[in-house]
């Protein structure tokens, strides 16, 4: 090694090559080391981003159908809820109109039976009456003659 003598700041020899090939050699070392990992691992956080953004997105959608899913089942409970109350009122209504039927014929029977029972007692008190006020009316008549008839 010959040292060359300059006044320049930067002078080219052998020490500037050796030093080019160390960082060029440094640079490979790096690269291989600590750059092409780093990269890959920025990439596949990349890519695992973009799948989770992709996931919820599809999640979002998954979502909404669901929902709209929800929404036409309960519209058509609904419906269905509404369909057996009508039915429940329907079916209340004629079995109202049916005990209130019989209700009416039994009480047209009740009074019938009670009519007709009224009328054999009111006919039995005549009865019972007439030969009553015949003593009463003998009896009376015996008083104002002042005889016995």
């Amino acid at each position: 090694m010959e040292i060359i003598a300059t006044n320049a700041l930067i002078s080219i020899n052998e020490t500037a090559i050796v030093q080019l090939v160390s960082f060029l050699i440094f640079l490979y070392v790096m690269n291989r080391i600590m750059f092409r990992p780093l990269l890959s691992t920025i990439s596949q956080r990349k890519e695992l981003i973009s799948d989770f953004q992709k996931d919820i997105i599809s999640g979002k959608e998954d979502l909404v159908r669901v929902g709209k899913d929800l929404d036409r089942e309960q519209a058509k409970v609904i419906q269905e809820a509404q369909n057996v109350v009508l039915s429940l009122e329907t079916e209340g209504d004629q079995r109202a109109s049916d005990i209130l039927e019989d209700a009416r014929q039994q009480i047209s029977e009740l009074r019938h039976e009670t009519e007709t029972r009224v009328k054999d007692q009111v006919r039995q008190a005549r009865m019972e009456l007439a030969g009553e006020v015949e003593a009463i009316t003998l009896t009376i008549m015996e008083k104002v003659l002042h005889r016995r008839l």
